[in-house]
């Protein structure tokens, strides 16, 4: 590394990244073994960790060595223990995270074991085949037996070791840490005497929309954008020098991104894929064959031994690695959750309108409302509450955005075309990604678009001709303003909720009658319950004057 600043920050992104990385491979060989999740995941993989520390201290840093050790041990400290804080303390009341994801996660913490055990059966007596878009939207089974479960291992080990099922949320927010922390260590690399302009940067890219929203909720689309940010970061530092280190956090991050789910493989191959290219082309060391190796190794480990369920066990039971989703008997997941006027347009026309659109969390019949670009309305404001924006869900000045941003391409291409060529490859690179994606006018499956205009500014602001400049600052003036719309929206409106949710249980506990409780498909929150040691009865309930559990269709009554 070239400075201080970036090896630290290189030593932290690593040691948070392998930290991650332990839980999930540890965790998926116990399962190959036929044992459940355990806490010796967590305590091996942070002895692992911080080994790998020890070890990346003793390659980066010449002198002062048990001084750096305790300044590095502190910055890990202060960010675990303020992940944890955050996490604990808030409630996931996002639609998603309270039915299925908390339901996994439950599951494989009481020793559920996704290999060996039988698949959950379906709770439903009609087959996945005869049922509607509604029904299928309901048949959690499915996504708990058929989806990638990487961060479920994470958070089922966390809730393990805390007892606390809140607190699996903390890996969000260390991912995204890491991702400053890689992104820092790279832009520092690549501009070493630019320190502020590496650390706006570095921040906005890592406080992507998608990660800031989902950040205290277990949707997982946040730590796939964290995740992709921190392998564009270590492919740089790889190419501009190719080190062990940097080599094994890169092949531990994308076995980590293909564990996230099923897209987010084909992101990984693509992105290791386009390393390996560009290494093939243009590195003058001929490492290209190295690369390959370790490549190969992971992706070994990253499907057959990691992603064995579901990869491997899709494709011997359903004849697919993607089923439900792809393959014979697929499951339509996306005409329900659509605005009405997408059906008859294709992908590209469905991305270009729902960035031009007004910020809405609509679905079918409602149509898209075009707006003017860098407009704000207080309705787009409100919807950031929740962490899954549909319609122009990188925030309502991201369209306005992108607009200045094909300004400054065009302006790369005509005057600074050479001193731009690996920005803009990069900006390609994760444009395929996007573009591969059917549904990528949905801001949460492809959060890597945010990271686009990013490295376009980037370029723009080391062009020979003024205005490019200054069209790049524009935009990332306007980037920041909509990532703090975004953000402080967001945060407000979950302060709000959670504290609302805090005192419906006081009051629910506080009555000393018994609660009867109809959940409604988010039994998860039956654990909430216990955890505030309030005693339930489950039944039906049709009495029309029966309260709402906030923020799901859960209804109670106290008798």
């Amino acid at each position: 590394m070239n400075s201080r600043t970036g090896t630290y920050s290189f030593l932290i992104g690593m040691t948070l990244l392998l930290f991650t990385a332990g839980i999930v491979l540890s965790t998926s060989i116990l399962f190959l073994l036929g044992i459940w999740v355990s806490v010796i995941s967590f305590w091996l993989s942070a002895v692992a960790a911080l080994s790998c520390l020890a070890g990346g201290l003793l390659f980066f840093v010449s002198s002062h060595r048990l001084k750096w050790f305790g300044l590095l041990l502190v910055g890990l400290a202060v960010i675990v223990g303020s992940s944890w804080y955050i996490s604990a303390n808030t409630f996931d009341l996002s639609f998603d995270g309270q039915t299925y994801h908390q339901e996994a996660i439950i599951l494989l913490k009481e020793g559920w074991n996704p290999v060996h055990d039988s698949p959950l059966a379906s709770r439903s007596s009609k087959p996945v085949e005869q049922m509607d878009h509604k029904e299928v939207l309901t048949a959690f089974h499915l996504w708990i037996n058929h989806y990638a479960k990487g961060p479920w291992m994470l958070d089922a080990v966390m809730y393990k070791v805390t007892n606390q099922i809140e607190t699996g949320k903390m890996f969000n927010s260390l991912l995204l840490a890491a991702s400053f922390f890689l992104s820092l260590a790279a832009m520092l690399t690549a501009f070493p005497v630019k320190k502020g302009r590496a650390c706006l940067l570095s921040f906005l890219a890592a406080f992507n929309p998608v990660v800031v929203t989902q950040a205290t909720s277990y949707y997982i689309d946040g730590q796939l954008g964290s995740l992709i940010l921190i392998i564009c970061a270590l492919g740089y530092l790889l190419f501009r020098e190719y080190r062990g280190w940097v080599l094994l956090t890169f092949c531990a991050s994308l076995m980590l991104l293909a564990q996230i789910k099923f897209t987010a493989l084909v992101y990984a191959v693509l992105l290791g894929c386009g390393l390996l290219v560009l290494f093939f082309f243009y590195d003058s060391q001929r490492k290209w064959k190295s690369l390959l190796g370790w490549l190969s190794v992971s992706l070994f480990i990253t499907v057959l031994i990691v992603g064995f369920n579901p990869y491997v066990t899709n494709t011997l039971s359903k004849g697919h690695p993607f089923y439900p989703l792809s393959g014979k008997g697929a499951v339509d997941i996306m005409t329900s959750n659509s605005p009405h006027n997408f059906k008859e347009i294709n992908a590209l026309q469905k991305l270009g309108t729902s960035l031009l659109s007004k910020s809405e969390n609509i679905a079918t019949p409602n149509d898209t409302s075009f707006k003017w670009p860098f407009t704000v309305t207080l309705d787009e404001l409100q919807v950031f509450s929740a962490p899954d924006v549909r319609i122009a869900g990188m925030g309502p000045l991201f369209g306005g955005a992108l607009i200045i941003g094909c300004l400054i391409l065009l302006l790369l291409l005509a005057s600074d075309r050479v001193k731009a060529k690996p920005f803009l490859i990069v900006s390609a690179l994760l444009l395929l990604t996007v573009l591969i994606n059917p549904e990528s006018w949905w801001a949460r499956y492809v959060p890597q678009l945010w990271l686009i205009p990013l490295l376009l500014a980037t370029a723009g602001w080391e062009a020979d001709k003024r205005v490019t400049r200054y069209a790049s600052t524009a935009m990332v003036v306007i980037l920041t303003v909509n990532m703090l719309l975004v953000g402080i929206t967001h945060n407000a409106g979950q302060v709000s909720t959670n504290n609302y949710a805090k005192q419906q249980l006081q009051e629910i506990k506080n009555s000393n009658k018994t609660l009867i409780i109809d959940f409604h498909h988010f039994s998860a929150i039956r654990i909430r319950l216990q955890e505030a040691g309030i005693p339930y009865v489950e039944q039906k309930i049709e009495d029309k004057n029966a309260k709402g559990i906030v923020a799901s269709r859960a209804v109670y009554l106290l008798k």
